[in-house]
């Protein structure tokens, strides 16, 4: 009798273990570490070991190597870096979204949640801007070009409407190209953080210098005489 009360004992304090280890699960996703910002752009997580006195900074990465940078190459380091949780795989940028690339699904609200940590969230909120800042400057030269040519007189004589036009879409397409640069710069380095980070065991990390400009969707369109036909979406991403 008392070998079955001590079987049910150490069943209950299994499961009560087995419990609590489920409920605090999440917070191991969470657990602080330390991150070197370099002068190149790159992070480095993990634990910093020793700053010796030649100025070097070693750190044990999250993939267990020992790295040893000088200081005059680390712009930063973060001493309470909070490491999320591990992404499902890599992503990859489309225009200034991000997609996954097993499914070519596109990340969600959630996801940025639950695997984008604060510097990339904020590289990605700041990428995003620039690049719809500049795509907004596009789309008004490309509105100045048609004024433009509205303005033009067959006959040789230009009113100031023609050049003003003409001159603000080239300053607006000049405006476009340099915000749109720039935002590309920030996802770029987004995309190439997290595949680092994250889906470093992913052996067909994806980049955005491999990505189509065009992708070519079919689907059904409703036509003049309420019928079915097929049509097809374009999408362009630079």
């Amino acid at each position: 009798m008392d070998s079955n009360n001590k079987k049910k004992d150490i069943l209950r304090r299994s499961l009560l273990i087995a419990f609590l280890l489920a409920c605090f699960a999440p917070l191991s996703f969470s657990q602080s570490a330390n991150a070197l910002y370099l002068k190149n752009g790159r992070r480095v997580v993990g634990s910093v070991l020793a700053l010796d006195s030649l100025g070097d900074v070693k750190i044990l990465t999250e993939k267990g190597e020992t790295l040893t940078y000088p200081m005059s190459d680390v712009s930063d380091i973060n001493w309470s870096y909070t490491v999320k949780q591990t992404g499902a795989g890599a992503i990859y940028r489309y225009g200034d979204k991000f997609r996954w690339l097993r499914n070519d699904a596109e990340l969600t609200d959630r996801d940025y949640e639950r695997f984008f940590d604060d510097d990339l969230y904020h590289e990605y909120v700041k990428g995003n801007n620039l690049f719809n800042i500049g795509g907004a400057c596009w789309l008004y030269s490309f509105t100045c070009v048609v004024l433009s040519v509205m303005a033009f007189d067959p006959n040789g004589s230009q009113d100031a409407s023609f050049y003003v036009s003409l001159g603000g879409a080239g300053v607006l397409a000049c405006l476009g190209g340099m915000f749109t640069s720039a935002g590309k710069k920030h996802l770029n380095w987004v995309e190439r953080t997290f595949n680092e980070v994250n889906a470093a065991g992913n052996q067909n990390l994806y980049s955005s210098s491999q990505l189509n400009s065009v992708k070519l969707s079919p689907s059904l369109i409703m036509s003049a005489q309420h019928d079915l036909a097929l049509g097809a979406t374009l999408s362009l991403s630079f």
